[in-house]
């Protein structure tokens, strides 16, 4: 039976020494280049295989933070689901020798950045782990500090490109908003009215590229047909544009880009559904219980279907597999798949 090949094996075979090579199976800093890949490629090779437990052992138990939006108010829809999925993975690996720490900042999405920066100030390069999400470049600066002073980063989801991450788990903005948008053109393709966009804010890297995505695909699809593009980050004003265009000469289908923003649609629709001379079709985003009575009462066409629940199940798991496999300390983007719900399997995904 052949021998399990060590990391003095390892150094012996490269000719340098065993802290060297620990810190580039690891992905540590104070060791080269070129002298890195030399040992990965000897440690491939070899079919070096890392003991996770003896790791462990030796360094202490690992210090993971997640940090995520706490899930109420109207940020309860989209976030639910991250953390139901995270505490599951959690709960899966409470045997392990992690230290978890769950925060659930609670100023929301628009201010991460600021939640970020408070963990900061009261960790060190003690703290192993961060998975996280990034939405805007508050939150993206605050994340490349984390890295560069060496904890591992897995996200959720990004809206920016950032090196050295160790996986983000992520939705395509763009396919969602071209699915979205086809359906919508398909629904109303002999209706030349304006289609209505109800976004969110601007600050929001995602909630741009679902704007900009929506417009490339009416340019491209129905260039004839106008887009309005309503921000709902003040839920007063964009109630008070959605009910002028409904009242006025309506439109032709209403798309909504986020879980956010699909239910404060619905809910104004439904609050002036009997006033109203028609009902334009609609495509929303997401799949929560509170959206039954919109599919129920035919507010509400569809929705773009994307698993939160996989979502934090994955980044987490990824992040602590990094640890012990020094094949996943190159980032790796995970595209989460996408489906259409409506009304008769709109319970097979809540």
């Amino acid at each position: 039976m052949a021998q399990n090949v060590t990391i003095r094996d390892l150094a012996e075979r490269t000719g340098t020494s065993v802290a060297s090579v620990h810190r580039a199976l690891y992905g540590l800093r104070g060791v080269s280049d070129e002298l890195r890949e030399k040992i990965l490629a000897e440690a491939k090779a070899s079919h070096y295989q890392p003991d996770p437990t003896a790791s462990m052992l030796k360094r202490g138990a690992l210090n993971i933070a997640v940090l995520l939006p706490k899930p109420e108010g109207m940020d309860r829809f989209y976030y639910r689901g991250l953390w139901e999925g995270t505490r599951q993975c959690v709960e899966g690996l409470r045997n392990a020798r992690v230290d978890f720490t769950l925060i659930e900042a609670p100023q929301g999405i628009d201010h991460i950045g600021d939640a970020l920066e408070e963990l900061y100030d009261r960790t060190d390069e003690t703290l192993n782990g961060l998975v996280t999400i990034c939405d805007d470049e508050s939150a993206a600066g605050w994340i490349r500090r984390f890295i560069r002073r060496g904890t591992r980063v897995a996200l959720m989801d990004r809206g920016f490109e950032i090196p050295d991450l160790i996986c983000s788990v992520e939705t395509s903005m763009e396919d969602m908003a071209r699915m979205a948008t086809d359906i919508i053109l398909k629904l109303s393709a002999d209706d030349e009215r304006p289609l209505l966009l109800m976004n969110g804010s601007g600050i929001r890297t995602s909630y741009r590229r679902y704007a900009d995505s929506v417009q490339q695909a009416v340019n491209e699809w129905a260039p004839q047909r106008q887009l309005i593009t309503v921000d709902t980050s003040d839920v007063d004003t964009a109630c008070t544009q959605l009910e002028e265009v409904l009242r006025g000469d309506g439109c032709s289908g209403i798309i909504a880009s986020g879980a956010r923003t699909t239910y404060v649609t619905c809910s104004r629709i439904q609050e002036l559904k009997d006033s109203l001379a028609e009902l334009p079709p609609m495509i929303g985003t997401d799949v929560f219980e509170e959206l039954a009575p919109y599919f129920e009462e035919g507010i509400l066409t569809a929705t773009i279907y994307q698993s939160h629940l996989e979502h934090g199940e994955r980044a987490i798991r990824y992040l602590y597999d990094s640890f012990f496999d020094y094949s996943s300390r190159k980032e790796e983007r995970i595209m989460e798949r996408l489906s259409i719900v409506i009304r008769d399997n709109f319970k097979y995904f809540i």
